[in-house]
């Protein structure tokens, strides 16, 4: 266990624990001197001191790989357009051992920091017209002064390696301090920006981390997601983020029931499975004449014998199944 507080950073709009070391204390709704992973900065607490699990800090600072399977190779989905798909790491994981906060910082400092993110608006505009007349294929997402201005973070994205050195020089010309040019994923890119999704609500990522984990097709398959990909894509571009918060409930309840085609012998008659609902906890079976009947997983038991595996419909009370 370790002592942390959550604290929102701004040249990322992230929401990370940071470590409260010694006998630092944290109050909730307070800005605080903190050590990221690019220096000193200002911080905003979303929480007090707790403790913190090892973990828990893990799923934060690790990225999450619970289907290392082909995305691509998943069948009943349209897919017209590949891009929504990872072919790679797109966030970075995190190293905790940067993060730790230092002090509670003072209404000067905080005051000054306020008026370099008013010049950062500025700069973004200044950082934009060098970009355009170098041509540079890239998207500048935002620009941030650290605290004391001793570094400006420009975040952009790009589908491919930029060579921006003659940018960081003009840009270095301009703020008289050190740049820091930063690639990053369009996930990362959409938390920035921000907005609303097409659930009318704000952008999952904005309100959470969850943009740290890959999203994989099979999520969409295993919960039953029949649609082109149009269906399945957030403003960023990438499968939806919300794909992941139920996909452990699916995967976990499927192993209680047969898979698509299965065989489902009947009295004396032999079924196909056509499909399964796991919210209504039914199975939808066919014959060969395509009659079609709905049951119950609990009604399904497995065997195995000479005829192969196939799942034997028990009687219910009162029920005939011999036809």
């Amino acid at each position: 266990m370790e002592k942390a507080a959550y604290m929102k950073t701004f040249f990322d709009s992230m929401v990370l624990p940071y470590r409260c070391q010694g006998e630092i204390k944290v109050e909730k709704g307070k800005w605080y001197v903190v050590n990221t992973r690019f220096g000193e900065d200002i911080a905003y607490s979303t929480s007090g001191v707790m403790e913190i699990s090892h973990e828990i800090l893990h799923r934060y600072f690790h990225k999450h790989e619970n289907h290392p399977q082909s995305p691509q190779q998943v069948e009943g989905i349209e897919l017209d357009d590949k891009s929504i798909l990872e072919t790679k790491q797109e966030h970075a994981p995190v190293e905790v051992e940067h993060l730790y906060v230092i002090r509670e910082a003072t209404q000067n400092e905080v005051s000054e920091w306020q008026k370099l993110r008013e010049e950062a608006t500025e700069a973004y505009g200044l950082a934009l017209k060098e970009i355009k007349e170098l041509q540079l294929d890239m998207k500048l997402i935002n620009v941030h002064f650290m605290m004391g201005r001793k570094k400006v973070i420009f975040n952009f994205t790009s589908d491919n390696r930029v060579d921006f050195r003659q940018l960081v020089k003009r840009l270095a010309s301009i703020f008289r301090t050190r740049i820091e040019m930063r690639q990053i994923g369009v996930r990362d890119a959409a938390k920035i920006e921000g907005g609303c999704g097409i659930c009318g609500i704000e952008l999952c990522c904005t309100r959470s981390n969850c943009h740290m984990s890959s999203i994989y097709l099979k999520m969409a398959k295993d919960q039953g997601f029949l649609v082109n990909s149009s269906k399945l894509t957030g403003v960023c571009g990438r499968l939806l983020c919300c794909l992941a918060y139920e996909v452990d409930f699916y995967q976990q309840e499927k192993g209680f029931y047969p898979d698509v085609g299965a065989k489902v012998k009947v009295g004396n008659l032999m079924y196909k499975v056509l499909s399964v609902n796991l919210l209504r906890r039914e199975v939808v079976i066919v014959d060969e004449n395509h009659h079609m009947r709905k049951v119950a997983p609990h009604e399904l038991k497995k065997v195995t014998d000479k005829e192969g595996v196939y799942y034997q419909l028990a009687a219910l009370p009162g029920e005939d199944i011999k036809r």
